[in-house]
């Protein structure tokens, strides 16, 4: 595959998944593990804009959108009808998914969906 020319103002769009599973190159490698040596004071950090503190950061792993991110989750049993089940196993499986997941993912937009509805002002007149 032929590597872009870089040109100015020519704008290259690339997915998250796609730039998260780039794989580094040699030289690149070797540029991070000479930055890496480095003392701290030796690293030029001049074209980082400075941080005010740190309210609102979490780690990246923490992050809701990050791919590592992971809720707390906790083992719950719930009988449902056969109905109900064959369906969710039939949907599930035309979207690629296995069904228990399925049916976490539609409880969850459905109590998304309450929790905003819960959560209007009332109407008044």
């Amino acid at each position: 595959m032929k590597k872009p020319i870089d040109k100015p103002g020519r704008t290259i769009t690339q997915t998250i998944e796609r730039i998260e599973s780039r794989k580094i190159t040699k030289a690149e490698l070797e540029r991070l593990k000479r930055v890496a040596a480095l003392p701290d004071d030796q690293i030029d950090t001049s074209d980082i804009p400075e941080a005010k503190g740190r309210a609102g950061w979490v780690r990246v792993h923490q992050h809701p959108e990050h791919r590592l991110h992971r809720v707390l989750s906790r083992l719950l049993s719930i009988r449902l009808p056969e109905p109900d089940i064959a369906l969710a196993q039939r949907l599930a499986e035309s979207k690629g998914l296995p069904y228990q997941t399925y049916i976490k993912s539609l409880l969850h937009e459905a109590l998304e969906r309450e929790r905003v509805l819960a959560e209007r002002p009332p109407r008044t007149g």
